[in-house]
């Protein structure tokens, strides 16, 4: 089973960008107005911020088969293995506020690597997942659908508490 996520921008992303237009809209006049020596920057701050759009796009796949779960950035210039792992090392998948994933909060006593790959729609319910890859336990969010449950349930039906 394959499942594909297409991250939405932040807001913080939004402004960001709104702040990058303004400035090269404000580089442009002060170059029209003022001195050509703005020209410059104008063509600068045009160029990060379509830089910036280029690079801050991000869909990540989820493979799920043979009992093994991968992870992968998928951009323009190819993919890129996030994560590859047996989901027999599974130690839990539930809902966040869910009390098996709670020690693994932020604060909270068990201090692990945290890796988002949510689509940070509002909409779509994302689960918590405590795996050990490479002997290293992790902490990864993820959106998943029903089918997706049920194919870790089947590989390890006391991990799964959702």
């Amino acid at each position: 089973m394959v499942l594909s996520v297409k991250r939405k921008g932040r807001g913080s992303e939004k402004s960001l960008r709104g702040l990058m237009i303004g400035l090269a809209v404000l580089f442009l006049l002060g170059g029209i107005l003022l001195t050509r020596g703005l020209m410059l920057p104008c063509l600068l701050m045009t160029g990060a911020y379509f830089w910036y759009s280029w690079a801050s796009r991000r869909e990540y796949e989820y493979t799920i088969e043979d009992g093994r779960m991968r992870i992968e950035r998928v951009s323009d210039r190819g993919r890129t293995v996030l994560h590859d792992f047996s989901l027999a090392d599974t130690e839990a998948l539930a809902r966040p506020d869910d009390p098996s994933v709670a020690p693994y909060k932020k604060g909270g006593p068990e201090k692990i690597p945290k890796y988002d790959y949510t689509s940070y729609n509002e909409n779509t319910p994302y689960y918590t997942m405590i795996v050990k890859e490479d002997g290293q336990k992790i902490k990864l969010l993820l959106d998943l659908n029903r089918e997706a449950i049920s194919l870790i349930r089947s590989a390890c039906p006391g991990a799964v508490r959702c």
